[in-house]
């Protein structure tokens, strides 16, 4: 008689935990991150009398429905994209710098030079020709100001970005440490912590977008976690991560309080260090190189000639000036455009042999990179263009990244999410159940209640 009631006392909890959570599923399909439970169970008896005799039903656990190597793989996939959504917004503005939509980008500008120095080459004693060109190289000089100090300005926002990147990496690295206590507390009472779980998924998805890390799971449950190789958060605590900056010689180093550190590949913070360090520097030099090249190739020649009124030789740019930053023309030159050298000769006015030499600058290699030489305008075409088609090659690595997550995303999915037509089928099932534990109980009581009537 005890056996039926410990059978239907058994299958009545069952139902109830199992209805339970099955309601709990239905009500969070829609909330987000969320992974669906089950109630695994398994047969509970004993031998009497050398027989086996069912009591009912044991519940084992209450497991949580995730595939956690698809979080793994899903969380390195967003590192990638973090990486490659940061660089392509940085190469956003930087493309924004170089090219305008009026047209008036640097190369043609460096080609308008060469055609005012073309034009003084025939008309050497022009007054209106030599104004035109020193208003034109005022225009170029501008615009290699304002090049330059637009990508100083993408740098220091870089910096930025990268220091506001780094206290959310802190943060999240806090956020999952208290979920991590939350978690071993449970795990040692035997009661997973099925929602601060779930939970904890959402921050390592968040911080994957953010760096590039790897994690483990420990025996107690909480996970632990190493940056470029040295461990940020353990069982215990976090590790806070501080920046070091050196903006003279654009280094951006993550450090750890015990002095190590941290060389990320990967996430936004990956993007914007190596932006800072090498993309936006090796820009600015290459504009820089157009500065120099410009000064020193056109003074050299400009400082062999002879303009309108005196037999000074002077040259064309400030030779103080051979940055983009900097660059400027000679105040004489400025303050009176007689001085312009035209002449290879002096004293006669309507030679225009200097011009001339410097007007087929245009068609020289004078300037490139350690091996190959280029001619100007190729090598500042290649500057300018070099974000767009930075942006060109990253907007294809995204979409394949993309399609990456959205296909792990379904696949975790059809293991962790809520099927609503499935629960609710569950849930019938669940309530026969307890319905038929229910009828058991009572058909017990009815014998149990005609056995002490007998009794009487």
């Amino acid at each position: 008689m005890r056996s039926l009631f410990e059978i239907a006392k058994s299958g009545l909890q069952s139902s109830q935990r199992s209805l339970s959570v099955t309601s709990n599923n239905i009500v969070n399909a829609d909330t987000p991150g969320y992974s669906r439970q089950r109630v695994e169970k398994s047969p509970n008896g004993m031998q009497i009398d050398g027989f086996h005799a069912g009591l009912g039903v044991n519940i084992d656990d209450v497991s949580r429905l995730r595939d956690g190597m698809n979080d793994v793989l899903l969380n390195k996939k967003q590192q990638d994209l973090g990486y490659l959504e940061k660089k392509s917004e940085i190469y956003e503005k930087l493309e924004a710098t170089m090219v305008t939509d009026y047209g008036e980008d640097l190369d043609s500008q460096i080609g308008g030079l060469f055609d005012n120095f073309s034009e003084l080459a025939s008309n050497p004693q022009d007054v209106s020709v030599r104004n035109n060109l020193i208003n034109e190289t005022q225009q170029f000089n501008s615009k290699l100001h304002e090049m330059s100090r637009s990508i100083d300005e993408t740098g220091n926002l870089v910096q930025n970005f990268a220091g506001k990147t780094l206290d959310s990496i802190n943060s999240l690295l806090n956020n999952i440490n208290e979920l991590n206590h939350s978690i071993k507390q449970s795990e040692a009472k035997g009661q997973p912590d099925h929602s601060s779980m779930d939970l904890r998924v959402a921050k390592l998805q968040e911080l994957s977008e953010l760096v590039d890390f790897e994690s483990q799971v420990t025996d107690t449950g909480a996970v632990q976690i190493e940056i470029g190789g040295h461990k940020v958060l353990d069982e215990d605590q976090a590790y806070n991560i501080r920046a070091e900056i050196d903006d003279v010689n654009k280094k951006f180093r993550l450090r750890l309080n015990n002095g190590y550190v941290i060389e990320p590949q990967g996430g936004k913070i990956g993007a914007e260090i190596e932006m800072y360090e090498e993309g936006i520097p090796e820009i600015k030099k290459k504009l820089n190189n157009i500065a120099s090249t410009v000064v020193t190739e056109i003074n050299n020649l400009h400082s062999s000639g002879y303009g309108l009124e005196d037999n000074t030789q002077r040259a064309f740019f400030d030779p103080a000036g051979t940055t983009a930053e900097n660059i400027k023309l000679n105040q004489a030159i400025v303050d009176n455009p007689r001085h312009l050298a035209a002449s290879d000769t002096a004293g006669e006015e309507g030679n225009g042999e200097v011009a001339s030499q410097i007007a087929n600058l245009r068609n020289e290699k004078i300037i490139g990179d350690s091996t190959t030489n280029q001619r100007l305008t190729e090598y500042t075409v290649g500057i300018i263009s070099k974000p767009g088609e930075e942006l060109s090659a990253l907007s294809s690595a995204i979409e394949a990244r993309d399609s990456e997550i959205q296909m792990l995303k379904r696949q975790q999915e059809e293991t962790a999410g809520v099927n609503i037509d499935e629960e609710l089928s569950r849930m019938i099932k669940f309530q026969n159940a307890y319905q038929g534990a229910a009828k058991v109980m009572s058909s017990a009581q009815q014998m149990y209640d005609t056995l002490i009537s007998i009794v009487r």
